[in-house]
Order: C-alpha cells, then structure tokens, then sequence
C-alpha cells in the first residue's frame, strides 16, 4: 500500500504512471489532455482538469485519494463543492463513489500502472537521514536540473522577502523612503539585534532627524538615546555630550526609548556589538538624506556599496566597542562581507518589490544582477551543498541554497524540487 498521498498528487500531476490502454474501473476508456492545476487549498485535489471518458469530453476536477472509500471517509457524498469531481483517482479501488446527487463518478486505479522504482525512490527520500534526502542519487542528477532549481528558489526567497517589505510599506502608509529606512535599520541588526533596530528606526522617524541634517552630534545622540543606551553614568567626554544632548532633544520631541536589554551583546564579535551597528548606522544617516530615492536612481551595480564605504563614523568608536571601555586601534569601519549582507538584506528586496510594484522590471532585474555581483555567501549550509557537488559563484546561488536548505531539504519537501523529480522520475 502507498504510503503518502503527496506521492499520488506528483504521479498525477507528471503522468508518471502507464497511460497504455488507460480506462476506469468500470472499462471506459480514459484520455488526459490535461491533468488540471494542483490546487494546495480546500477543494478537489486538481482544477480545471480535461479528460475524454469513453466519447465524452469533461472539463471539471480531480479528487485523488488513497483507497476511494476515503471518499466517504472525507465526507465528500454530502459536500456539494465535490459534484464537479469528474474523474476519482486512487491506487487502490474498493468502492463506488457518488455526487451529492447520487450520480456515478468514474475512478481510475493506478496501482499496477506505477513502476515500482518510482514509489521505491520516494520511500528511500523520504526515510533517510542524511543531511539532504537525495545526496545519494545526486550523482544522477544533470547541472542543468540543480541550475533550473536553484534559479526557482531564488524567485522565490525573493518573494518571500518582497511579502515582509510590503507588510512593511502598508503599514508606513506608502513611503517609499519610510519603508527603506526601516528596512535598512533591521539589517543593521544582523540577524543578532534585527529586532531592537527595527523598534529603534520606528521609534525614530526620519523626520525628526531631517531637522538635524549637519548637526553629528545630535542625530548620534537622537540614535543612542532612543536605543536606550545613555541611561548610566559615564566617565568619556563624548558619551556624557550624547547624553546631555538627548535629554533636551527626547523632551523636545516626547520621545520614547528602547530597554537596553533589548540588545544583545553576548555571543557577538566586538566588531558586531549593537554599540558599533548604532554608530555606522547614525553616520549613514549623517552622509546621506533621502536614501531611497539615490538607491533607485543607481544605475550601476558597483555604486550600491558606495552607502556603505568609508562612512564618517565617530573617532570614538576608533578606540572603543562600547562606552568608557579604550581599546587598542581597531577599525570602525563596515568590512566588505558585512556590506554585502547590507546589500543582500536591504537593497536587493527593496528594487524587487518596489518593481513589481511600480510594473517597472528594470528595478527587479537590477535586483537580479545586484545578486550575480555580489560574492558568494560562507556558511556551514553553503559548505555542506559545495561538499557535495553543488557549484556556486555568487550570492544568487548562495541565497538560493539557504531557501532549498529551509525549506525544501530540511522538510524533505521533495516532491516540489526540479531536483527530487528529476530524482524520483529517473
């Protein structure tokens, strides 16, 4: 007995069963001209199939069940939404199934119409345990296949990501700039503090702190301030100016302010601590007004970084990771690998939902080539796909990983992989 109806949604939807002399349990002659759209909500399994039974050609639905007593198992004899069923498919036929109506729905069985590996290949990916189901067949699958995958996944992350942006921007009211912002503050959290930068850039409009273009020390005092992050005493000239700084301008705008136990420190490089993000963040801010116009105003690819670059952070934090504590000189900085996580997180969704949006695909293939341009991402996901075999070369196939990983890989999600199919049909 099959033990998943997943695995007899694909063998329909692919055909992948012997269409030779095919007919319904009761002789008539079956012809698919098309086995209909897989359809994941409530409702028949197939819509908008068409089929010739006998001489009658049917366009309607396809329930697909185990053993067609599921039928009533189901309760479809008294859901009307189930009298356009036109054809019953199952493996195993051991009952008549009717319309609320009491007609007669033709049902084909395909249990001896499945070669035996296909079934055989599916059980083998979906009990293993190795770190991705099919790394043992994998020898047999062509570049092309893993090419075509991975460029579906990538659509994908980014329509995924697209969904949180556009939550984003409704709740903005429709500011493009509003949406950047916010959404390039969250990066700067990354991953370890996405959370509090995100409150922070909410709690902080950029309104106010266009009424401080040119004054440094305000906007810096305005980021620290509401973070939650000038609540102490300090011993350093520059901490206790940032702090006298807020008190008059949190009092001038009725500003509210972060727990600093939102922030997390541990588990975190120096060169990560929220203290470091918060500085660069306030002199991205100090360098450049109106964010989202210049971002979509590039035309080259190799000006996205520029943002980042050589920012006029504070001296301070030269000598410093956090306040009152002096450390050798070190870099303050945003490293290379650290734009491009900017970039990947915050730039690269922003062109492809501010395209689809606008119907512009110039802004959704410059977020495309933005991927084929940056590196490629090191990670233990990314080593373990090259360990076995899969080749990257930029970020667009890096980031298409992590979504197989996620996933596809992770849930053994196979039966919707161009690379389990190909597996399972060979």
């Amino acid at each position: 007995m099959l033990s998943h109806e997943a695995i007899l949604h694909y063998i329909w939807k692919f055909k992948l069963f012997s269409l030779v002399d095919l007919k319904t349990i009761d002789g008539d002659d079956v012809q698919i001209l098309t086995a209909g759209i897989h359809n994941l909500d409530a409702g028949p399994d197939f819509l908008n199939a068409k089929l010739k039974i006998s001489e009658t050609l049917w366009v309607g639905n396809v329930e697909i069940h185990l053993k067609s007593s599921d039928w009533y198992k189901h309760q479809h004899q008294t859901d009307k939404s189930y009298d356009n069923v036109i054809l019953h498919v199952v493996w195993e036929a051991d009952a008549e199934i009717f319309r609320t109506d009491g007609t007669l729905i033709p049902t084909l069985a395909l249990k001896d119409r499945v070669a035996q590996n296909v079934i055989a290949n599916y059980e083998q990916l979906k009990q293993n345990n190795y770190w991705i189901p099919c790394e043992k067949q994998l020898n047999a699958v062509d570049e092309l296949t893993k090419q075509q995958c991975l460029d579906r996944m990538m659509m994908e992350r980014l329509e995924d990501k697209s969904k949180l942006i556009q939550q984003l921007h409704q709740n903005l009211k429709g500011s493009w700039e509003d949406t950047f912002y916010v959404s390039l503050a969250k990066s700067f959290g990354f991953k370890v503090n996405t959370l509090p930068f995100e409150l922070l850039a909410l709690n902080l409009p950029q309104i106010i702190l266009a009424k401080h273009k040119n004054q440094n020390l305000q906007i810096e005092a305005l980021v620290f301030g509401v973070a939650g992050l000038l609540n102490q005493d300090f011993v350093d000239d520059y901490p206790n100016k940032l702090k006298s700084e807020y008190q008059f301008l949190k009092a001038k705008y009725k500003l509210n302010q972060l727990e600093p136990e939102l922030w997390k420190f541990s588990k975190t490089r120096p060169d990560n601590f929220p203290t470091m993000r918060l500085a660069q963040f306030a002199a991205l801010i100090i360098d450049s007004q109106h964010l989202f116009s210049k971002i979509v105003a590039i035309k080259e690819l190799n000006n996205f970084s520029v943002f980042f670059n050589n920012l006029d952070v504070n001296h301070y934090w030269k000598t410093h990771f956090v306040f009152d504590k002096q450390v050798s000189k070190q870099s303050f900085l945003i490293g290379k690998k650290s734009v491009d996580v900017l970039l990947l997180n915050a730039i690269v969704p922003l062109l492809f939902f501010y395209g689809k949006q606008m119907g512009n695909p110039f802004y959704e293939e410059q977020a495309i080539k933005l991927l084929e341009f940056i590196k490629p991402e090191q990670n233990n996901i990314i080593a373990g796909y090259i360990e076995r075999g899969f080749k990257v070369s930029h970020a667009f196939d890096t980031q298409a990983l992590i979504q197989l990983k996620k996933y596809y890989c992770d849930h053994k999600n196979c039966l919707n992989c161009a690379i389990g199919l190909k597996i399972l049909r060979s």
